[in-house]
């Protein structure tokens, strides 16, 4: 595992919760952001060891210069974050042709960009690449088709990437719900807290031998998917007790708090 990790798209959410997990653990974290206030405001919080980093992902010679100047101040790379959304989609008569391809270009592109930018550094520390994913990626998203479109792109690109990369981790997280900036959730919890995928991030990283390639993530007995990704169903039926399970090949094996205590709160598919 290199010194440094790049988070590509840190907004007030998961990007935040992420870089402020990993810095408290003593990894240097490079910042990108189209918005340059958000992450250096962060990067000064955090302290030495941090770097804001403006950076456009749908402009790859701007993606390489940043990722040389994470590598000259913070130290080899050895994990990657794809953060980077471009926003959401549109119901069929607001869709368009110019949202989809904006989406595609974040999504996509920018993600592939920043990879490969890194790429030296992934294979010299048998390094990480993380995605933050979506459910969209599978089924129908009636209500959101742009979004419906390019979210399963982003997971082709994963798993290619994954076939492609031998000595990388390349993990796909697909959530399942909303999430909220770290400590804010109160109440009745309807959104998950950033914290929870700040922590799954920070476990994906520090793993040395297992390798998961992608993980459901839901929250609890909250989003249970209908085919149509777009509508959810929100009453569960109250046979259905939400567990941590793993996938491996046609089994099911349930996970014990021993091995995975903070993904108790969701549902987890790991294919190993």
């Amino acid at each position: 595992m290199g010194d440094a990790v790049v988070i590509a798209g840190v907004g007030e959410t998961i990007g935040e919760a992420t870089a402020r997990q990993l810095h408290s653990e003593g990894y240097n974290v490079g910042l990108f952001a189209r918005r340059a206030s958000v992450i250096q405001e962060l990067a000064a919080d955090l302290g030495k060891g941090a770097i804001a980093v403006p950076t456009d992902v749908t402009d790859t010679e701007a993606v390489k210069a940043g990722t040389e100047r994470i590598q000259d101040e913070l130290g080899q790379i050895g994990a990657v974050i794809l953060n980077a959304t471009g926003g959401g989609g549109r119901p069929i008569n607001d869709a368009s042709v110019e949202r989809l391809r904006s989406i595609f270009d974040v999504r996509v592109a920018g993600s592939l960009a920043c990879v490969q930018a890194a790429l030296p550094d992934l294979r010299d520390t048998d390094g990480t690449v993380v995605f933050s994913g979506t459910t969209y990626a599978e089924g129908a998203v009636s209500k959101q088709i742009e979004w419906g479109a390019v979210a399963p792109a982003a997971r082709g690109l994963a798993t290619s990437l994954d076939a492609a990369l031998d000595q990388v981790q390349v993990t796909y997280v697909s959530i399942g719900t909303s999430v909220t900036p770290a400590g804010t959730t109160t109440g009745a919890r309807q959104s998950l807290d950033a914290s929870e995928l700040a922590s799954l991030y920070s476990d994906l990283i520090k793993r040395d031998q297992a390798v998961t390639r992608e993980i459901d993530v839901f929250l609890r007995g909250w989003h249970l998917m209908s085919q149509d990704r777009s509508k959810q169903i929100v009453d569960p039926k109250p046979s259905w007790r939400p567990c941590s399970i793993l996938y491996y090949n046609t089994a099911v094996v349930e996970l014990t708090p021993k091995l995975t205590p903070q993904w108790e709160w969701g549902y987890c598919r790991f294919s190993l």
